[in-house]
């Protein structure tokens, strides 16, 4: 998605299993729609609970889903609230967000839609993706060759890469998510750590727009 012509770029800074994300879904996709011919954007996986190999028992479910509410009583996004996963869940955000990476190397044009794909399947069909196979179906499902998708999911040096876009995400200062940064060639601001309405943010990167790009 990243214009790189482009001397100033919104990096959101996301996880698709993270449930502020999905409640700042909208308030996202009216950025891209207010501010594409303005700037370039560039999604970046910012890694909730990668490797997590903990069960999904009754205390951690009970406490996730206290989160869930407080997100759809924020944003009105819907969720599932049952929640229903098996006893092998594990909330890995990982093959997550390794989908989205792949998908954005396959079609760059389909990474925002394939996220949000994902998140929806997650919190509102209450799919498990954390399986290969849920995501690979997701791809598909937008024109996505199944088996390159398996392909490019197993390569190791795109498993590498999404660990890296963890890292980088820790490099630039986020912790939680979402976040929302803009770049001007060198320089990074943060205009939200965490969820804002819209109507909150867009003067805050109307400001950020009106700073002239330093000449590199």
């Amino acid at each position: 998605m990243e214009q790189v012509h482009d001397p100033k770029t919104l990096i959101y800074v996301v996880d698709p299993m993270c449930s502020w994300c999905w409640g700042f879904s909208p308030v996202f996709e009216e950025i891209m729609r207010s501010y594409q011919d303005q700037v370039g954007f560039h999604i970046l996986m910012g890694g909730l609970r990668p490797g997590n190999t903990e069960r999904f028992d009754e205390t951690r479910r009970s406490y996730i889903l206290s989160h869930w509410h407080a997100v759809h009583k924020r944003t009105g996004q819907p969720f599932n609230f049952t929640f229903q996963m098996g006893s092998t869940f594990t909330y890995d955000t990982e093959p997550a967000s390794r989908a989205v990476v792949v998908v954005r190397q396959m079609k760059p044009s389909l990474e925002a839609t394939f996220l949000k794909n994902v998140q929806e399947a997650f919190y509102v069909d209450n799919a498990d993706v954390t399986k290969e196979e849920v995501l690979a179906g997701l791809a598909h499902a937008l024109g996505v060759d199944r088996a390159q998708f398996f392909t490019q999911f197993h390569d190791s040096k795109l498993k590498q890469s999404v660990w890296e876009e963890f890292d980088q995400a820790r490099q630039l200062g986020v912790n939680g998510f979402p976040a929302l940064l803009g770049r001007r060639a060198n320089e990074v601001t943060t205009l939200t750590h965490g969820y804002q309405p819209f109507q909150e943010l867009h003067p805050k990167i109307d400001e950020w727009l009106q700073i002239p790009v330093s000449a590199s």
